[in-house]
């Protein structure tokens, strides 16, 4: 009896030896490709980035997102761009960044500093949710909302602030935008353009893009020459998104929408001489902004939370403001 008692455990053991060997190995390497994507999904992937030199108009860009929600939104906080009950992470400048001056603007002196002045935003949706994030901070007016769809749309705001949304989604609507305002001779107080994720998803060509910025370079020009102004309007440019292909709705985007196009067409933004200190446009980084927000950030992998536009409103308007006011 007891011989088989321990001929029965032997075969057990043995038995879990077997699955040792030939199941752990595989559960292990399922489990650490499990870990690596999580990884992938939750912190910033390697790429391009944009560089901020020493000038306070790009590094106003600088900061990250921190975990701390319901920041209020009071002079206490002002080192924060984003702040209110409806943000679970807020944007944080960067010492480099707060040292230039960065500070939150609330309503009021939103509203003070831009009296009477004409904004316009043009481009695609990310431009739009942009504008939206303009209602919420200067607007008192429910009414005003923003306007789905390819269109053109305008409020006046408290303080007699005209804001313009032009539906203008290619480089070359801007191109002619501005080409229009030269010809008929009139001229905003700030303009802020966003234009590539269009041309990215039905033109897919880079280099293409990298031309049509330098014809928008050539429109620049002949704009900030024609003006009958002391100083040119602060102009300010989006960089691209980030996207995260497994979220995009359709195979159309999860083709020509990659992390690798979304790169190269940065690259062209950053080549292209347009950007402060070497040309007219002052930076915003939208791509520095969505990625380092992550995709539990964006419901469709291309649009994102109303956070990520409220602290692009805020680094707009810190460099604006500052403009404006000098």
């Amino acid at each position: 009896m007891d011989t088989k008692k321990q001929l029965g455990k032997a075969a057990i053991i043995f038995l879990f030896l077997i699955i040792a060997v030939y199941y752990l190995p595989a559960w292990k390497h399922r489990a650490e490709k499990s870990e690596e994507s999580s990884i992938k999904v939750s912190s910033a992937r390697t790429g391009f980035r944009f560089e901020y030199d020493e000038f306070c108009d790009t590094r106003f860009n600088s900061g990250g997102w921190v975990g701390i929600p319901n920041v209020s939104c009071d002079s206490t906080t002002r080192s924060v761009a984003t702040c209110g009950q409806s943000h679970t992470d807020n944007w944080q400048w960067s010492s480099e960044a707060l040292r230039c001056g960065a500070e939150r603007q609330g309503p009021t002196e939103f509203q003070r500093a831009l009296a009477n002045r004409w904004i316009v935003v043009a481009g695609d949706s990310i431009a739009r949710f942009f504008f939206a994030s303009l209602l919420r901070l200067a607007s008192h007016d429910s009414s005003q909302q923003i306007v789905y769809g390819h269109q053109d749309f305008e409020y006046t705001l408290p303080n007699n602030i005209r804001a313009t949304f032009k539906w203008a989604p290619y480089i070359t609507n801007l191109t002619v935008l501005l080409s229009n305002w030269t010809r008929e001779g009139v001229s905003p107080d700030a303009v802020v353009m966003s234009a590539g994720l269009w041309h990215m998803l039905h033109i897919d060509d880079p280099a293409d893009y990298a031309k049509q910025l330098q014809l928008l370079g050539h429109a620049i020009k002949d704009f900030v020459g024609g003006l009958k102004v002391a100083a040119a309007p602060p102009m300010s440019f989006f960089s691209i998104s980030e996207v995260f292909p497994p979220k995009l709705k359709t195979e159309e985007k999860r083709k020509h929408l990659t992390y690798q196009n979304v790169d190269f067409y940065n690259e062209a933004i950053q080549e292209s001489g347009l950007l402060v200190p070497d040309g007219a446009l002052y930076l915003v980084d939208l791509h520095h902004l969505t990625q380092g927000c992550g995709p539990t950030c964006s419901h469709d992998g291309l649009h994102y939370s109303n956070a990520t536009y409220d602290a692009a409103l805020q680094i707009w308007a810190v460099n604006t403001l500052s403009v404006i006011n000098s």
